[in-house]
This record gives C-alpha cells, sequence and structure tokens, in this order.
C-alpha cells in the first residue's frame, strides 16, 4: 500500500510538472526513441510553438481592417508603387559579407527590431546564400524563445515554462551585463522553470553534436536535462556571477533537447550550437519587436564580449530606426549621440567588422486614432532624418548605410506599396506585408552580392 501511495505521488508530480513527457525517461530509466527517430516535443498542458514565419495578406491590397487609409486623392502621386533598385554596396566596406566556403567559414550577425525578430526577411537572406550552393546555419540561439513575433531560425519548435523573465538592454536606464541577444532569461527553479528545444529542420534532420549553454549562476545552480528522451542527467553550474559556458552533449546528433532548473536561480544568455560540419556560413539573427539601437548603448561591451565565448563575427548588420523615430517631436541630436555611444560598444565587441546599417523602411499615416491629422510625410521625413544620421554617424565607425526607404521610393514611399497588388505594406503602414519582407531581402542581398 506504501508503495502504490509512493507511486501514485511520484505519478502525480510528474504530471504537474513535466506533463509525464518528461517524467517518463525518470521511470524507464533508458526510454529508447520511438522506431524512425526522436519524438516531436508535446509542450505540457499546450501544444509547441513551431518559431514559422507568419503568411498572413498573401495578395490583393493592404486590407486596411479597423483603419483608415488616406483617400486616393489625397495622396495623388504617393498612391503609386515606386521601387527602386539599390547599389552594390562598395566591395571593400563589405568584405566580411564575402559568401563562406569549407575552407573559409563566414560567420554573421544581424541584430533589429520587429522588421528581422520575424516574417520572411530572415529566411530571405539565408536562401540567397542556399541559392549560391553555401551551406547556411544558426550558431548562436538567442535566448528568446517564447517572446510574442518572433522566430528563430535554426529552431524547429520549444516549450518554455511560464516562470521565465526577461531582461532587454534597449529598456534599461543603465548599462546593463547582457548576452549578444541584448536580452538575458532569467528563472528560478521549480516546476514551470522549463524549456525545451527541437533542433532539427522541417525534415526532422539534425547535425547539432554538442550545445553549449551560455549562463550566470550568482549562487550556483544545479539544471536537470535529457537529450532526445532518454536517460535525465544533472549538471551543477557554480556560483559565478559573469557569464559561463557549459557544454550538453551526447554520442549522436541532437534532436530535442529538454532543460529544466532543479536548483538555484539561472541567467540564461543563449546556446551555441556545435555541428557535426561547419556551416559555410554561420548566419545568427538577434530580433526582438520594439528594439531600438540603445540595445547596443546600453550593453557592456565587456560583458556581452565575454557571453560570446570566443564566438566572433566577419559581418555585422543593425537594423534600427523604426521605433526611434515614432515620435513625432524626434530629436534628432539626441539620436545621433545615442547611436554613436551604440556603435562605440559594437567596435569594442567587433573591432575588425564589416558592418551595415539597414535604415528603416518608409512610415505612413493613417486616418484614423492618435495622430490622424498628422501631414502624411510627417514619419517619412523623420525616416530619412535617420537614415541621414545614420550614414553619418557610421561611416565614424567604419559602418555602411543601405537605405531601406529609397527602395521604397522615398518618403512616401510606404502608401504606393499598400497600393501594389499584391501589397508590399502590412495594415498598419508601419511593417510590411511578407511580400515586401521578401523584396527588401532580396535587394539587400542584391547589395550584398548575395543576389544578382
Amino acid at each position: 500500500m506504501a508503495s502504490v501511495s509512493r507511486l501514485l505521488t511520484i505519478s502525480a508530480w510528474c504530471a504537474g510538472w513535466l506533463a509525464l513527457s518528461f517524467c517518463r525517461p525518470l521511470m524507464a530509466q533508458d526510454g529508447a526513441p520511438p522506431v524512425g527517430g526522436v519524438n516531436d516535443l508535446v509542450c505540457p498542458n499546450t501544444s509547441p510553438a513551431q518559431p514559422k514565419p507568419s503568411a498572413t495578406n498573401p495578395g490583393g491590397r493592404a486590407a486596411l481592417v479597423g483603419s483608415q487609409m488616406p483617400s486616393d486623392a489625397e495622396l495623388g502621386s504617393l498612391a503609386r508603387t515606386v521601387i527602386r533598385t539599390q547599389p552594390l554596396l562598395a566591395a571593400g566596406t563589405i568584405a566580411g559579407f564575402a559568401p563562406g566556403s569549407a575552407t573559409r567559414p563566414r560567420r554573421i550577425a544581424f541584430w533589429g527590431d520587429s522588421h528581422i525578430a520575424g516574417g520572411p526577411f530572415a529566411p530571405t537572406l539565408i536562401q540567397a546564400l542556399r541559392d549560391k550552393g553555401l551551406s547556411v546555419e544558426a550558431r548562436f540561439l538567442p535566448p528568446t524563445m517564447g517572446r510574442a513575433n518572433i522566430v528563430l531560425p535554426g529552431l524547429r519548435a520549444y516549450c518554455i515554462g511560464s516562470s521565465w523573465t526577461t531582461e532587454i538592454a534597449y529598456t534599461s536606464p543603465t548599462t546593463l551585463d547582457i548576452g549578444p541577444a541584448l536580452a538575458n532569461r532569467t528563472v528560478d527553479a521549480g516546476p514551470d522553470s522549463y524549456l525545451w528545444l527541437d533542433l532539427r529542420d522541417a525534415a526532422r534532420q539534425t547535425d547539432v553534436q554538442q550545445v553549449q549553454l551560455v549562463y550566470s549562476a550568482p549562487a550556483g545552480a544545479s539544471i536537470d536535462y535529457v537529450i532526445d528522451d532518454r536517460v535525465q542527467r544533472t549538471v551543477s553550474l557554480p556560483a559565478a556571477a559573469t557569464s559561463h559556458m557549459v557544454a550538453l552533449r551526447a554520442d549522436a546528433p541532437i534532436s530535442t533537447l529538454k532543460l529544466r532548473l532543479s536548483r538555484g536561480k539561472l541567467v540564461l544568455q543563449g546556446f551555441i550550437l556545435d555541428r557535426t560540419q561547419v556551416p559555410d556560413v554561420a548566419f545568427d539573427f538577434f530580433g526582438i519587436p520594439s528594439a531600438t539601437a540603445k540595445g547596443w548603448a546600453n550593453a557592456n561591451p565587456e560583458a556581452l564580449a565575454q557571453a560570446l565565448h570566443g564566438v566572433s563575427y566577419d559581418g555585422v548588420v543593425l537594423e534600427y530606426g523604426t521605433n526611434e523615430g515614432a515620435d513625432p517631436d524626434f530629436d534628432g541630436d539626441k539620436y545621433a549621440t545615442m547611436l554613436s555611444r551604440a556603435l562605440g560598444n559594437l567596435r569594442q565587441v567587433f573591432p575588425a567588422a564589416s558592418c551595415v546599417l539597414v535604415g528603416p523602411p518608409d512610415r505612413g499615416v493613417l486616418r484614423q486614432g492618435k495622430g490622424g491629422t498628422l501631414p502624411l510625410l510627417t514619419y517619412g521625413r523623420i525616416h530619412q532624418r535617420i537614415e541621414q544620421i545614420q550614414r553619418d554617424v557610421g561611416s565614424r565607425f567604419g559602418c555602411v548605410a543601405w537605405n531601406w526607404q529609397d527602395l521604397m521610393g522615398g518618403p512616401g514611399g510606404s502608401y504606393g506599396w499598400a497600393h501594389a497588388n499584391p501589397s508590399l505594406m502590412g495594415h498598419d503602414l508601419i511593417h510590411l506585408s511578407p511580400d515586401g519582407y521578401r523584396l527588401t531581402g532580396r535587394s539587400l542581398a542584391h547589395s550584398l552580392d548575395w543576389a544578382p
């Protein structure tokens, strides 16, 4: 009777803790994966999140539900769709973006806001390199799974508990010891401290031989983990306020990794994925919706460099400006000062990397809600000013500017892109449609000499 009671207690604990899919290897001790491969993730109490680009607004003009597009009469010539071919960037300024190879692999990183965080912009850039016959994979996986509207290339699916909190650099009033994603995730030990990753591709294939967890644990901590639904293991993390790394490995490429903090407090900065074959191009994306370049201005460059643990980049891209330009009273001098601080920190971390600043796309004004009476080119002119500041300040730090707004025809181009069929603009005249992001990705790939 005591044994039955003990078994029921363990079963109930498992069901509430990790919904049995994590606990099953604990009871079976050596649960083998199903014939034909490893089980897909089954998240506790919910479906696994599959970080795939949105396919909204596939055709037609922008369906401005709940808003009001300026009339064609008010727009006049601004209703005409303009797409300006952007030139190749000077070869000497983008040498670090030259396609890699097995003998000279490249490492490239892209930081930005919602434009790059989700949707098809990032996949379009990756595909441009793959179309050249190059292998392209993620190297540093940011810890931003579970954050809204973020797609993480290199991650097929994930499950994350509700106890995780987020510290984001661009919202901080002070300098932060922050990881490469410009965001840290923090959790205390408990039933909702789990984080599960499916590292396979769409065809359920994987070449991740080892996962290195990048973290700090000020008072020490312990992590329980399971690789590919097999035996649970525990790793103890020493007390350390600075960034450390622990390797989690198996005797075969890793399909799924399930983690739970069983003791202490963990500050997660990301994962370094070591593959069986080094890709021609390691391409990492660090996008956070609503982000600004202030994230780089607030980052402690010494702490960030340490958190990379030897991972460096040949080419870096910063795509910011839309959120900085959301204030009709935009202060160009303050922005230039902040951007100088951001690029100074960037150069402390990556002194020799080729650097591209992608300016904001054009933004329109809807005739409804707050700001509905603003002149049509209010935000367009601000974005134009932001691009000019990026060009001027960037040149002092060895960064070349790429003019997204000019691709759209200049200030007011958002209206013409909204009038395209299919539409190239989103419902809010701030974000683009999937077709618009794909067109932008192809254009940037052309300027980087990755595509015709």
